[in-house]
């Protein structure tokens, strides 16, 4: 796909998630408040409740990986294009970052670590063949924030971000120096899985549009 048609897509992907959650987000204010589990799973089921709740164009289509909700779409750009979203769901008390994991991005990770130059690919595909059908893979992070209450949680804001597809590497992330990307809390010693944090205000200079947060 074109490069300026492949973020058309994400841009219009993230929007109709946007107003998922918008349209949604009194119900998870009080989800939140009145909820007992942990954080962490409430914000799963939030965003995919939301998600359902809207009714999106999907078609059956089984996806892998290890996104908290996978669903094959149709999204109008105005044409009908077939993508893969990828939603994950984040419950976080800092505003700056997500944390994600290498198989939440189809980008190759690249930043100025402590020892040096840091490039990691991700496990994403950037595309999914299947059934004479190209799907774009649009991976998304939601990330709650909130505040611990007596009981339940204050849910206090919601950010939602789209990670740029891998595609996209050379807009985003060509260098090192160029990143959108911070170092994860991950520790090598203790056979900790790689992890790297989405830099919102860095992904935000590059555009604004892939930072959206919604206040309750």
């Amino acid at each position: 796909m074109e490069l300026d048609a492949l973020e058309r897509l994400e841009r219009t992907t993230l929007e109709m998630v946007v107003q998922a959650l918008r349209d949604y987000q009194a119900h998870a204010v009080t989800i939140f408040r009145e909820e007992t589990d942990k954080a962490q799973d409430i914000a799963e089921d939030v965003m995919r409740e939301a998600v359902e709740a809207m009714g999106v164009p999907g078609f059956q289509e089984r996806l892998y990986g290890k996104a908290d909700y996978k669903k094959a779409l149709y999204v109008f750009v105005p044409e009908a294009q077939p993508v893969a979203l990828m939603l994950d769901a984040k419950a976080e008390k800092g505003n700056g970052s997500a944390t994600i994991q290498m198989s939440q991005t189809s980008m190759r990770v690249r930043y100025m670590g402590t020892h040096g130059p840091v490039d990691e690919p991700g496990k994403l595909s950037t595309t999914i063949a299947s059934k004479g059908r190209i799907l774009q893979v649009v991976s998304i992070i939601t990330k709650y924030l909130y505040a611990d209450l007596n009981q339940g949680y204050a849910l206090k804001e919601i950010i939602v971000a789209c990670i740029p597809n891998g595609a996209l590497q050379d807009r985003y992330n060509p260098t090192p120096h160029e990143t959108i990307w911070r170092a994860g809390r991950h520790s090598p010693q203790r056979g900790e899985e790689f992890r790297v944090r989405l830099n919102y205000a860095k992904l935000q200079e590059k555009a604004t549009w892939r930072i959206h947060r919604l206040s309750p």
